[in-house]
């Protein structure tokens, strides 16, 4: 996740944790996953452990630290060989990814399953064998070459869709031994933590900075329609406020904006009446531009399904609409066009879409520096709210635009988010 001023960019991000979960928890009577988040570090708070899980009387463990190199995960409790130290202490701290899942009849853990040795590493013997090795050899060259000139945003490629991981069941915690899931805190550092019957348990911070955060894992976590507090995110809080102020210089003298996005690398998808368009090509008449074809990723299969696009880091807008006129699906056939280069702005006289001129295949003469290449009266817009939503954790926080027409836009933009909560 690359997040800034002006620019916001998750295509190096996994699929979604959620997404990944669904396709491994479906035991008879499992019910709704709750929710579901990556980890790959854990450590421990039990007297007579250190924080890496040997005995402190051996010396050494390291110190219990958090921060942007802290632990994913803190096991706690009275002693070692509680229920909380009993469930992971056979499992290793390492860079290897690992999946926490949470239903209504248990806490699952998953790890990432290390890749096979390919044929041509192994010992052969016989001719036939040796000769087959070294075709496939051949080929996984050839198509390495061809792999070559294809971007790569971590583990997604250029014009490939989005895989899920492969991954194996580790350790499981029944939930008659959860006593409890709540928002706390570990100093001043927000968690959500799992109490366990013995008194010990689990505190997760797996990505998430912010109380708002926590207190939204913690209502998924009881069943509990998703809580929409905004997106009050301290993180993002200051690169709100800039991006706020340096969008004034895209908008008339005098004029108050509102509310700015940011430049957001990512496809548009429209959910129009029962047809699906992902990724959404416009409908409508668009201008000529001078914009290259995106080398992205190509969206997972999953999100096909229902709400599968909050987990896919290659979408970054989405629309819902009964007809291809409402202002939202204008909205998203222009963001698809511009390949997410034009910046939303609000402001008490408008909202607008704006980019560089240099992008109008025919620039006006004189060519001022920016052009709003969409504009609407602020008097369409129904409402602007910042909110959480899907299973995943941590929560990505979305910009919504909900319109007189009945149309809703999201925009997965952290900063416009932060902005439209303090509106």
């Amino acid at each position: 996740m690359s997040v800034g001023v002006d620019t916001t960019d998750f295509l190096a991000d996994p699929i979604g944790p959620a997404t990944v979960a669904r396709a491994l928890v479906h035991q008879p009577g499992e019910g709704r996953l709750l929710w579901a988040a990556y980890a790959t570090t854990h450590c421990f708070d039990i007297p007579g452990l250190n924080p890496d899980g040997t005995s402190t009387l051996r010396g050494g463990g390291g110190n219990l630290a958090f921060g942007e190199d802290g632990p994913d995960v803190v096991v706690w409790g009275p002693a070692p060989d509680c229920l909380a130290h009993r469930y992971v202490r056979d499992i290793p701290s390492a860079s290897t990814r690992r999946l926490w899942t949470l239903t209504p009849q248990r806490l699952a853990l998953h790890t990432e399953l290390t890749p096979p040795p390919r044929e041509e590493d192994a010992p052969q013997s016989g001719f036939l064998a040796k000769a087959a090795s070294g075709l496939a050899k051949i080929g996984r060259e050839l198509a390495e070459r061809v792999s070559e000139h294809r971007l790569r945003f971590g583990a997604n490629v250029e014009d490939e869709p989005v895989a899920l991981p492969a991954l194996e069941p580790v350790a499981e915690i029944p939930r008659s031994r959860i006593v409890g899931i709540e928002a706390a805190h570990r100093g001043s550092v927000p968690v959500l933590r799992l109490r366990l019957v013995d008194r010990s348990g689990i505190d997760f911070l797996v990505g998430m900075t912010d109380r708002d955060e926590c207190e939204y894992a913690a209502g998924l976590s009881n069943g509990e329609p998703s809580l929409r507090p905004g997106a009050r995110a301290e993180w993002v809080a200051k690169l709100a406020e800039k991006s706020r102020k340096l969008a004034e210089r895209l908008v008339g003298p005098g004029e108050q904006v509102l509310l700015a996005g940011t430049t957001n690398y990512g496809y548009a998808g429209v959910q129009l009446g029962r047809e699906l368009r992902l990724p959404h090509v416009p409908i409508g008449r668009m201008p000529v531009l001078n914009v290259p074809t995106p080398r992205w990723p190509r969206p997972a299969a999953t999100s096909q399904e229902s709400s599968g696009w909050l987990d896919d880091p290659t979408i970054a807008f989405w629309a819902q609409a009964d007809r291809a006129d409402r202002d939202a699906v204008v909205l998203a056939d222009m963001l698809a066009h511009t390949r997410g280069v034009a910046r939303l702005v609000v402001t008490r006289a408008r909202l607008a879409l704006i980019a560089a001129t240099k992008l109008l295949a025919t620039p006006p003469d004189p060519a001022p520096p920016l052009t709003a290449v969409l504009e609407l009266p602020p008097s369409r817009i129904r409402g602007i709210v910042a909110e959480f939503a899907g299973r995943s954790l941590p929560p990505k926080p979305l910009l919504r635009l909900d319109f007189r027409d009945g149309s809703t836009l999201r925009l997965r933009d952290p900063i416009a988010a932060r902005q439209a909560a303090a509106l």
